[in-house]
């Protein structure tokens, strides 16, 4: 079949990068003289007076039009957090009901447009969540991918296919490349982690209201391979909450949190921007001098020291980079 990939922005998770790369390798692969298009992370708005909504990803095709929402669930996290499960169901119903008065403005003909919701966790871990729909809408493995393809009602010709593509086409420009720009409240954010870190990501930002800038620290569950992937992120920032007493630690800002929109998926901190700049600059400031670099060096020192040696009352601080594949317990 032939496959065409507009994306719109950037994944915001490894979870939604694997669904949109299984998605066109299986779709490429298909026999058949049919097109699809898939638009992907697509901020859709039928107004530019309402705040826009983010489609993971909208497939268009020969049975019509497929709203998809990419999730990283697995059974334990739904029973567990069924009230957010129904929150996000919810937020998909009315994508679904936006995005079909819009294609139906233009083209009355046009089907019902479905909603699904499409998990990327293994097939093992998904067996209720894969059962029965909540709410009218499915929970698809990665297996049940050919449910997508399945025509119902009608059948779309490569030509109405196009023709619908170009009515929903984004008028904003298309971003090819980069990562995110902004997330939740933050605006202007520059990755400063190395790009293939897809766990733990950092950026510089602002807060698009109090204009505080602001380091946001993201954890993407989906991209770790352990199950204790949370635990792993909550104990980094623990980690730096216990440290808040000493004078010369990083001042957190918001604490650790669901990252919005993205429950059971994703979470974030963010701390206090000091604006200092990074140590690997200053080596090489022909304005920093030798007292100074010293000075430098005996405060650095001392703040380890008293990290760990905090006095009776405190417990002392000790960190090492743990990798809990080999040692669930280290810290």
């Amino acid at each position: 079949m032939k496959v065409q990939h507009i994306p719109c922005g950037s994944p915001a998770n490894e979870s939604e990068r694997k669904a949109i790369l299984f998605l066109m390798n299986k779709l490429q692969a298909e026999p058949g003289d049919g097109e699809w298009i898939l638009f992907t992370n697509w901020l859709f708005s039928v107004t530019n007076r309402v705040q826009s909504d983010e489609i993971d990803i909208l497939l268009i095709g020969p049975p019509g039009v497929r709203v998809i929402e990419v999730k990283h669930w697995d059974d334990k996290w739904a029973r567990d957090h069924q009230e957010q499960v129904t929150h996000e169901v919810e937020k998909l119903t009315n994508k679904v009901k936006k995005i079909a008065t819009t294609v139906r403005n233009h083209e009355p003909a046009v089907g019902f447009v479905e909603g699904c919701i499409l998990l990327t966790r293994e097939t093992s871990a998904l067996k209720n969540l894969r059962s029965q729909p909540i709410r009218g809408i499915p929970f698809l493995g990665l297996t049940d991918w050919k449910t997508l393809l399945e025509v119902k009602n009608q059948h779309w010709t490569a030509v109405q296919v196009k023709n619908l593509c170009r009515m929903l086409e984004p008028r904003s420009a298309v971003a090819l490349e980069g990562d995110l720009r902004r997330f939740g409240g933050l605006v202007n954010l520059e990755l400063i982690t190395p790009p293939d870190e897809r766990f733990h990501r950092i950026y510089k930002g602002r807060h698009s209201v109090r204009q505080d800038k602001v380091i946001l620290h993201l954890y993407d569950l989906s991209a770790h391979p352990d199950k204790n992937a949370e635990q792993l992120a909550r104990r980094e920032f623990e980690a730096l909450q216990r440290a808040q007493r000493f004078r010369w630690a990083p001042r957190i800002l918001d604490s650790f949190y669901d990252a919005p929109g993205y429950p059971g998926e994703m979470y974030s901190f963010t701390v206090v921007d000091p604006s200092a700049p990074a140590l690997r600059d200053r080596l090489n400031d022909p304005e920093w001098n030798t007292r100074d670099r010293l000075a430098f060096a005996l405060e650095s020192l001392r703040a380890l020291k008293e990290m760990h040696h905090p006095g009776e009352e405190s417990t002392p601080i000790i960190h090492r980079e743990s990798d809990s594949r080999h040692d669930p317990d280290s810290s």
